[in-house]
């Protein structure tokens, strides 16, 4: 990326320093021009005029040079003997009080954006431009640095052409920094809609294969799912009618790691085929938990843990509760996996304002800082034969509903998943905006499977 933003500044730069050569024939060498031959009409002194006229003349061929050319060296050399060339004149026009003194911050700027590469030239110039305005500051009190005429005042009040040259040099420079500005903007922007135009084409991408991955790892999960239930089944009816005890515990431990490997296939299925729209009604949260308790009865008992629901029985939100079972099914087991022999795990439902807060408290080893924050990315696990993605799935369904899930954990005192839902479901600010318009190139398709996408 910085590498091609640094291309795109540079083709930048080189269509800014073609503008500028153009800008320059036609506005600064007429501009310097008019300057001399002002001051030459109104009685300039013969040898000021002389050195003005020549400086006006080496600046204005060099200038060609370097727009005809295109050569470094004497590009080089133009933009040294301009910047010696304003000095030159600025000296003959009364130095700090010249009326030239305003177009100084037109070079300098100039400087600043175009020259960044080596860097020394930029602080090199700033140096000399620095050293030349003290330079004029310390012979301003002399002979040399004195006000000339036609420049210098009569009376109390600025001569006609020190107010002619003043105003059209401010004019002059204002024209000037303004079609810098425009210029800088007009290249960020160009450079910022090209870079914005290659992350939309790298996303594009990524979607297209992160699809093709998903579809694949769905096809091959849904022809895994047939042979583990063959094998499960088969082991489970041979270990039943098995004669010798060892036998029977071999196929045993066949039909177990048979039903994990199907729970593992589940979560890939769930995880691929994505997050398809919601069908909400009204469901009572706590009834869902009870329901769930109900469910992993047997399973928490096998593993000597406690179920206990709590809370609001009657409040009442908008959800699918189909996908909210699924992403409470999640949290519980992990829960229930967490947890030592003799403890309990706790689901609270509360009802809230504008909202229902669910809490699945176990009483585990707890994880550290570093562990919750990792546990919300795919494919992270702490457990020996996970898949990393019942958290992945849970959080999404949650989201989709406009809601968030929140980790606190201690270690050795457990861990807390509270689940916020809304009254309804709603926008989440996570997830992509389901009424934009969908774009030519696909690249702001906000369906259901982008949402899954985001959501992940």
């Amino acid at each position: 990326m910085r590498a091609r933003f640094g291309a795109l500044r540079r083709r930048a730069l080189q269509d800014m320093g073609r503008g500028a050569a153009r800008w320059r024939l036609t506005w600064l060498v007429p501009y310097k021009v008019f300057i001399v031959a002002l001051l030459i009409a109104h009685g300039e002194a013969p040898w000021r005029a002389v050195v003005q006229c020549i400086a006006v003349a080496v600046i204005t061929a060099l200038m060609l040079a370097s727009t005809i050319w295109q050569n470094k060296n004497v590009q080089a050399t133009a933009f040294i003997f301009g910047i010696v060339g304003f000095f030159v004149i600025l000296g003959t026009t009364g130095g700090l009080a010249s009326p030239l003194l305003v177009t100084g911050g037109l070079s300098i700027s100039a400087i600043a954006i175009s020259v960044r590469e080596p860097a020394w030239v930029r602080h090199v110039t700033f140096g000399f431009f620095l050293t030349m305005f003290v330079a004029l500051a310390v012979v301003s009190r002399t002979a040399i640095g004195a006000m000339p005429a036609p420049l210098a005042p009569s009376g109390p009040w600025p001569s006609p052409v020190y107010i002619s040259i003043a105003l059209t040099s401010a004019v002059f420079a204002m024209i000037g920094i303004y079609r810098i500005a425009c210029a800088v903007t007009q290249a960020y922007e160009r450079a910022a809609l090209e870079l914005a135009e290659r992350r939309e084409e790298l996303c594009c991408e990524g979607e297209e294969r992160s699809r093709a991955l998903e579809a694949m790892a769905a096809r091959f999960a849904h022809e895994v799912k047939n042979p583990l239930a063959a094998i499960k089944g088969l082991s489970a009816h041979m270990a039943r009618h098995a004669t010798e005890p060892k036998m029977a515990e071999r196929l045993g431990i066949v039909a177990v790691e048979a039903d994990r490997l199907h729970a593992i296939v589940d979560d890939f299925l769930s995880f691929s085929r994505g997050f398809d729209d919601l069908s909400p009604a009204s469901i009572a949260p706590y009834a869902v938990a009870r329901e769930l308790s109900t469910l992993l009865e047997i399973r928490a008992g096998e593993a000597g843990v406690f179920l206990e629901v709590s809370g609001d029985a009657d409040f009442v939100v908008e959800a699918d509760v189909r996908k909210l079972r699924q992403a409470l099914l999640n949290l519980v087991l992990n829960a229930i996996q967490a947890s030592p022999r003799g403890s309990s795990v706790r689901i609270a439902v509360s009802g809230e304002r504008d909202g229902v807060r669910i809490v699945v408290q176990d009483e585990g080893e707890g994880m550290t800082a570093e562990v919750v924050e990792r546990i919300r990315r795919p494919y992270f696990t702490t457990k020996v034969g996970g898949t990393g993605l019942g958290v992945t799935v849970a959080r999404g369904i949650i989201e989709q509903h406009g809601g968030r899930l929140e980790y606190a954990s201690v270690v050795g005192r457990g861990t807390s998943v509270t689940v916020y839902l809304p009254a309804k479901p709603k926008a989440c600010c996570r997830l992509p905006n389901p009424l934009r318009q969908t774009s030519s190139r696909g690249s702001d398709v906000d369906s259901p499977r982008s949402v899954a996408a985001t959501a992940r």
